[in-house]
């Protein structure tokens, strides 16, 4: 099986990807009713097939507001994946209609080494996740603070999963449907790793 070049002269340093999440916001003055519409608070990557819940990549705003959950999907939005870190909270946790998953794809080089299986089972409780919800008809939202690197990166791999595309494809295919997502520092390896995990380990 071909293997997949990883960018490997590329050694960035650490990323602060809550520090970028705020001079992103602060760039774009989100929040304020001046942000451009490639900031919006959520944007939508994917519709299930059969049962036509979404799943949507957004920001703490629209975590946070349950006026904003409130109107992605036709029922509403009470599932979310949590990308934050220390800089977030789940804002409705303590409701029982909401039920989180915590995806810390921040610090994944602190969960998983650079081996491609171990990256895709990195991934697997969040395509686990995405599979039992979307496929019972509840829409997910998937944030970090801007929307644009944590769960942005989130966003592109499930875009990998569940169309079966490669990282370069579901890369183009996110920032088209969110302009803001970037997927930053080691984020790009990352999705390359997973890439060949998915190959190696046929899928999830």
């Amino acid at each position: 099986m071909p293997r997949i070049p990883l960018d490997t002269g590329l050694n960035p340093k650490a990323v602060d990807y809550a520090e970028e999440g705020r001079l992103l916001l602060s760039r774009v003055n989100l929040g304020s009713g001046l942000a451009p519409e490639r900031y919006a608070p959520t944007n939508v990557l994917y519709k299930h097939p059969e049962t036509g819940a979404e799943l949507h990549v957004g920001n703490a705003q629209a975590a946070k507001s349950i006026q904003i959950l409130g109107g992605l999907g036709e029922e509403g939005c009470r599932r979310i994946v949590f990308c934050q870190d220390g800089d977030g909270s789940r804002h409705h946790e303590s409701n029982p209609e909401f039920k989180y998953l915590t995806f810390p794809i921040g610090r994944w080089r602190s969960h998983v080494n650079r081996d491609p299986s171990e990256v895709h089972n990195f991934f697997v409780p969040l395509f686990e996740f995405l599979d039992a919800e979307l496929g019972s008809g509840n829409s997910v939202l998937i944030h970090c603070l801007a929307g644009a690197h944590r769960a942005g990166t989130a966003g592109i791999a499930s875009l990998m999963y569940l169309c079966g595309m490669d990282s370069t494809e579901a890369t183009g295919a996110a920032k088209k449907l969110r302009p803001a997502i970037n997927p930053i520092g080691d984020f790009p390896v990352l999705l390359q790793l997973l890439e060949r995990g998915m190959k190696e380990g046929g899928g999830a």
